[in-house]
């Protein structure tokens, strides 16, 4: 790789429609972005996660059964498929790989519960090491500081978030006690789950209860514990909607989450004692599934799965508030936006 690609921000787009992802140059002066490259996904494109070694995706193709894996070059923004794997299992939703880059975890939306693979040297999807079914619907999948808890949150009808313990050398998960942890109410719908920088809280956006939970977690025992259910729309609008992401900023003072329906994104600040308070709303294009912020905290880049466009937004320094930049037409679906320095 050349030198040149050392540092440089990017912004991945995963097309499900054009079964294609977009790599866009990030300008840290302006926030502009300018495409590098379209590359094949080779199936309907989904969540993306990067290997730790930042040269290896891996995409969940949404709308079948196969994850792929693809290798990265830096200096073109090009992606070539490594290998695809069909698991048999429906709408796998979200991905990661664990730390030491030895296994790739999944969960699935349609055919519902978690797989982990094992990876090759070269990040190749290799051999199914396990399967854990934990009901339909699982939507996410995320591990604490070090790997040795994970937790997949998933919306309703199943409407909790899994506990689980993971080993590291086996690749293994195993029930935490308690095993799940059930939210406020029986239309909650746990679907994605951030930590803050601290680590010690977690933040669960709520797809059917539109809202975000706050949870202390302890880090001995890996189980989180409710504090605060706060809700993502303005008080006087009745039309309902369905949450999506959740993201806290790299300061750690703010979370936003997206709203669809509402087609908004809400910034919340968060106090000392790690509550949430609403401080505004922004609108998105249309059906808002995904969005990033970009590594220095500046910009925010959200996508509307319906509208086939990508706003960018300035992240006030002062108060975390979002002020619209620049709409870009980027394709068919956009299901997942991931701002990243690579390098």
């Amino acid at each position: 790789m050349a030198n040149e690609a050392s540092g440089r921000t990017v912004v991945f787009v995963s097309l499900t429609g054009d079964e294609v992802i977009k790599t866009y140059d990030l300008e840290s002066e302006t926030g502009g972005l300018t495409l590098r490259a379209t590359s094949p996904a080779h199936g309907p494109s989904g969540a993306l996660c990067l290997h730790p070694s930042r040269t290896v995706m891996y995409d969940a193709h949404v709308e079948s059964t196969t994850l792929a894996c693809f290798d990265l070059d830096e200096d073109t923004g090009q992606l070539g498929l490594i290998n695809k794997v069909d698991t048999g299992i429906a709408i796998p939703a979200h991905l990661m790989v664990d730390l030491t880059g030895k296994f790739l975890l999944t969960a699935y939306y349609g055919g519902g519960g978690v797989t982990v693979h094992r990876l090759a040297e070269n990040g190749a999807i290799l051999e199914l090491v396990q399967y854990v079914d934990t009901g339909e619907k699982a939507h996410a999948i995320l591990s604490t500081d070090g790997d040795s808890f994970v937790f997949v949150p998933h919306v309703c009808p199943t409407n909790r978030t899994n506990q689980f313990r993971f080993d590291a050398d086996s690749g293994l998960l195993s029930p935490n006690d308690p095993s799940y942890l059930t939210p406020p109410d029986g239309q909650t719908g746990p679907r994605h789950i951030c930590f803050n920088r601290n680590g010690d809280v977690a933040y669960i956006v709520n797809e059917q209860g539109n809202t975000v939970t706050a949870h202390h977690y302890d880090a001995e025992r890996g189980t989180l514990e409710i504090f605060q259910n706060i809700s993502t729309l303005p008080n006087d609008y009745l039309d309902g909607g369905a949450t999506a992401h959740v993201e806290i900023h790299p300061n750690g003072k703010w979370l936003y989450a997206s709203n669809r329906g509402h087609d908004s994104v809400v910034a919340f600040d968060i106090a000392a004692d790690a509550t949430l308070s609403q401080s505004g709303h922004v609108s998105v294009p249309a059906s808002p599934r995904s969005f990033s912020i970009d590594p220095t905290g500046k910009y925010l880049y959200c996508a509307g799965e319906e509208a086939g466009t990508m706003n960018s937004y300035q992240i006030d320094a002062s108060d975390g508030s979002l002020k619209y930049l620049t709409e870009y037409e980027v394709g068919a679906k956009p299901f997942w936006v991931m701002a990243t320095r690579l390098g």
